[in-house]
């Protein structure tokens, strides 16, 4: 007699993931988890920041030797954290959706500025952002090395967040003065 597959899986109801993507297919919900994303955003004091997602809040804070508090990780750092958290999430359903429990996971991002002196302001010219960032997937799971490799791909590819920073993204800003 042939053993049916477990119902969850790496913390996932295995049967429920795969109605939710196949979900995908249908326009109305396509649309609806197209956007729009929001966050808001409120100073704090000094360089902290707080954000507003949903219903979740994060705060934000930049090191102590730049003459902040440090009481939270700052802008960039989270920015590194959601690339490595959406390859997690990506990997763990492909890990699921192949059937593959995962024992341990762990991805470690890293991240260099091309020319932070535009971000203090002592020079005009130059991407004050990452220009380059390395992330690499440490895993130990019921599969090979090769479809491990495989779900890595599909989870970089297909991560929202990865994606957003590797292609052109346009970002449309505006003000308003108020008071």
């Amino acid at each position: 007699m042939a053993q049916e597959p477990e119902r969850d899986l790496n913390g996932l109801p295995r049967e429920k993931l795969a109605e939710v993507l196949d979900s995908f297919r249908d326009p109305e919900v396509f649309n609806a988890v197209t956007g729009p994303w929001k966050s808001r955003v409120a100073w704090q004091g000094g360089m902290r920041a707080r954000a507003f997602m949903r219903n979740h809040t994060v705060d934000m804070d930049e090191p102590g030797d730049l003459t902040a508090t440090d009481v939270a990780a700052s802008a960039h750092e989270q920015l590194l954290s959601a690339i490595g958290s959406c390859m997690t999430v990506g990997f763990v359903v492909n890990a699921t959706k192949q059937g593959v429990r995962i024992h341990d996971l762990e991805v470690a991002v890293e991240g260099y500025f091309d020319n932070i002196r535009k971000w203090a302001g002592v020079e005009d010219e130059g991407n004050p952002g990452y220009g380059r960032i390395s992330a690499k997937c440490f895993v130990r799971a019921d599969a090979d090395e090769d479809t491990l490799r495989e779900i890595w791909r599909l989870a970089v590819e297909g991560s929202p967040v990865t994606q957003s920073v590797v292609n052109p993204t346009n970002v449309t800003t505006d003000f308003e003065a108020i008071g």
